[in-house]
């Protein structure tokens, strides 16, 4: 096959929430043709996200990667691991790049008057998760598992002053729509710098990388190409790149929309954000 015979040539890393789904967890019908259409082309995905092991495999599962050619690599936990379905990408498999944080160190970050109403993910039942999030049952239960950072559940002004307190311990700290996420983690952007370090294939491959928020930000910006995925009102994620692309449509259609007219080398899925800059073609 082509990927036994030749190095790829690039190497597409996305984020997941926000920009290969929506808010409501929707994956694109078309993402699973993209997919193909990459792996053809001998173009390896790796997929960067604060989401658990288990959650990113699902989404390998749901995107018909094939583990095998040409591979692909999850980059969980907002950085803390590095995990390759091939050694042909990774030859050692799986890289720990941050200590664990345990749950109990997560709650001593909580302030007293708040201790009795605030929760890690792992002490919630998958039923209230999905509850909270609208994630299906089998999704909030890989969403328990975490190893490396601890997601904490609570009322906002509390994880409000547990992030100020982590952040302040020199600690990352993330608080999203339901939970503060808290951890020893550099972030994607370190554990993908380290993971084309590593890896004899993909070390000279050119990176295409999409992302819609602040956590993706320096993912992007040390990225060859970067494609921001716009939020549902429109708004883009500004980044300090002299130029980067943003897609036409928010997730989950300009995920697809974006990577399928790299593909096919057209240019108008993209809106230029530099002065005076002019149209590129690109080939995978």
């Amino acid at each position: 096959m082509l990927c036994d015979m030749l190095e790829p040539r690039s190497v597409v890393v996305t984020d997941i929430d926000g920009t290969l789904i929506d808010e409501s967890y929707v994956l694109s019908p078309r993402a699973r043709y993209i997919s193909a259409l990459l792996q053809a082309a001998n173009v390896p995905l790796v997929l960067a996200t604060s989401k658990t092991r288990e959650e990113a495999w699902i989404y390998a599962r749901r995107l018909g990667l094939s583990p095998e050619c040409p591979g692909y690599v999850l980059i969980v936990e907002e950085g803390a691991v590095v995990e390759a379905s091939t050694p042909r990408l990774l030859p050692e498999g799986r890289i720990e790049l941050a200590k664990p944080l345990r749950p109990s160190e997560a709650l001593d970050l909580v302030p007293g008057r708040c201790k009795s109403r605030v929760l890690p993910i792992q002490h919630l039942a998958p039923g209230v998760i999905s509850s909270l999030t609208g994630l299906p049952y089998y999704e909030a239960d890989a969403a328990k598992r975490r190893s490396y950072t601890v997601a904490l559940h609570g009322p906002r002004d509390c994880l409000e002053e547990a992030r100020e307190k982590a952040l302040s311990l020199g600690l990352y700290a993330r608080l999203g729509r339901h939970f503060l996420i808290v951890g020893r983690i550099r972030g994607k952007h370190y554990a993908l710098r380290v993971l084309l370090e590593r890896s004899p294939l993909l070390h000279s491959a050119t990176t295409i990388s999409l992302g819609d928020s602040g956590m993706d930000a320096l993912m992007l910006e040390e990225s060859d190409t970067a494609i921001v995925v716009p939020k549902p009102d429109g708004a883009w994620l500004r980044l300090r790149k002299p130029y980067y692309h943003v897609a036409m449509a928010p997730a989950p259609e300009g995920w697809v929309d974006a990577l399928g007219a790299l593909l096919g080398n057209i240019i108008g899925f993209v809106r230029w954000v530099e002065d005076e800059a002019e149209p590129l073609a690109y080939t995978l």
